[in-house]
């Protein structure tokens, strides 16, 4: 279960130790999912409306961009082994969170969904750090 958190963890919090800005990522990500030009400017101010579908397909393309989510195993393991270590050395990781993660993880939804409840699970610790990012100017 823990891996599963991990990996979660790694998700949303892995555009932080990626090179790649939320900027780049959303750019990228548009190829592959059409976004409005309202969306756009939201994602980029770190607001992702729970109720559009298009933010969740972009979270989806985001983990995969970042090589954390794929469509075979729907997480892969050994790239957040290989990042957690960079954004979290002890891996801590609250027991709602892993339970969440769990959950979301093991869901039979479509990998939209999933990577969006995923995201849920850390979305205050990540909102914090995208925030301390951008306010870094990185």
């Amino acid at each position: 279960m823990k891996s599963i958190a991990s990996a979660v963890l790694l998700l949303i919090f892995s555009v932080l130790v990626h090179s790649q800005s939320i900027k780049d990522l959303v750019e990228e990500c548009k190829q592959t999912v059409p976004i409005s030009e309202e969306l756009e400017k939201s994602f980029l101010k770190l607001e992702f409306p729970p109720e559009e579908k298009t933010t969740h397909c972009l979270l989806d393309c985001i983990g995969k961009s970042l090589k954390v989510m794929d469509e075979k195993s729907g997480i892969n393991l050994a790239v957040v082994t290989k990042l957690l270590q960079e954004v979290e050395p002890e891996g801590v990781i609250g027991e709602e969170q892993v339970r969440c993660a769990t959950e979301a993880a093991t869901s039979k939804e479509d990998q939209c969904t999933m990577a969006f409840k995923l995201y849920q699970c850390f979305e205050k610790e990540f909102l914090a750090l995208m925030k301390m990012k951008l306010d870094q100017g990185e």
